[in-house]
Parts: C-alpha cells; structure tokens; sequence
C-alpha cells in the first residue's frame, strides 16, 4: 500500500473515510500551505513525502507527470463525480485500488 494525497477537489471527508478503511491518505484541504497552491508545489510535496497523487486535473498534471514523482492517479470526472452518490462510488474505486496488492509504481500514471 502506497501513501496517498487527494488534490484540493476532494473533500477531506473523502481522504477521512479512506482512512477509516485502513488507507494513508492525505486531501491537499487538510495539509497547511497546500490550499491553492500551484500544481507544480503539490506535486513536489506528494513526491517529496512518496504519496501518490489522485487529481482530476488531467490536463495539467498529464503535462507534469514526465517528471521525476511519486505516481499519479488520474481521475475521469465524468465517470467518477464528487457529487451526491458519486462521491462513494469514487471512494469504494479508489479503496479497492489502493488496498491492491500491486501498489502504484513510483512514476507510473494511472487512470481511474
């Protein structure tokens, strides 16, 4: 299991009931500094302390991610919405991917 940071789209609520299954998980919302930081910043601080970055932000950290960092997972916002039901629906696919016994490698973009 790798260590996780939620970009500043997720709720803390999300990041805390990921933690309740058993997962490391961080949301950028409750990290001081990390709100409304510029993505380059979030992604050094995730790769600075080996977490693996879950954003919805494609474009822009598709771009960042040929760089040196901790692994990415990329979120499809139409497929996964943070509203409503959506926000569980996105919790229970990213426990069953982060509780996988092949965790995501560092460098490694994946899609959710």
């Amino acid at each position: 299991m790798r260590k996780v940071l939620l970009d500043e789209m997720y709720p803390g609520a999300l990041a805390a009931s990921l933690r309740v299954r058993g997962l490391d998980v961080l949301a950028a919302l409750e990290v001081d500094g990390l709100p409304a930081s510029t993505d380059p910043v979030l992604l050094e601080w995730a790769t600075q302390r080996q977490r693996v970055l879950v954003t919805e932000n494609v474009g822009d950290f598709a771009r960042l991610s040929h760089g040196p960092h901790a692994g990415m997972i990329l979120v499809l916002a139409r497929r996964w919405p943070r509203g409503g039901v959506g926000l569980g629906r996105l919790e229970a696919a990213l426990a069953a991917r982060l509780s996988s016994d092949v965790p995501v490698p560092m460098d490694a973009v994946e899609w959710l």
